[in-house]
């Protein structure tokens, strides 16, 4: 079979047209590929992202609960510092009563003398304040005694 020069040229322009289109669409598939990679790509960091963001969300529960712990540890110092404070004013009071008695007072009258705080203050709020050292059977007229007996 013989092919005339016209219809040689028309295959070899027919054949470039076919070969120009294959280059098209193997360009076509590159950049479709290139897409698909880099969709895939982008659905791979959007799940680490998702993740990251669980293990955060994760992170900011325990520290949550770890700062609960802290605010009940510090409530638990503060107690506990309050209650060495009362009894550091408790130690106090017991030296001051375990104390050998001043000269010219009997223990009882050293006693109350070495409690007596020292501001001044009014009789009725002297009595108050021994009182709620302890002495709770102290009447009124008996500390107001002492304290004359301790006035000279």
């Amino acid at each position: 079979m013989f092919l005339k020069d016209s219809e040689k040229e028309e295959l070899r322009r027919l054949v470039k047209a076919c070969m120009l289109e294959i280059s098209k669409l193997e360009l076509e598939l590159e950049k479709c590929e290139k897409r698909r990679d880099e969709s895939e790509k982008l659905e791979k960091l959007k799940e680490e992202l998702a993740k990251k963001d669980e293990h955060i969300m994760e992170f900011e529960k325990l520290l949550k609960e770890k700062d609960k712990v802290i605010e009940n540890l510090n409530k638990i110092l503060s107690e506990k510092e309050a209650q060495i404070r009362e009894l550091e004013k408790i130690k106090g009071y017991f030296d001051k009563l375990t104390a050998k008695p001043k000269k010219d007072l009997t223990s009882f009258q050293s006693q109350i003398y070495r409690l007596l705080p020292e501001e001044k203050a009014t009789t009725e709020k002297l009595h108050s304040f021994i009182q709620d050292i302890g002495f709770k059977d102290l009447k009124y007229e008996n500390m107001l005694q002492i304290l004359r007996n301790l006035e000279r």
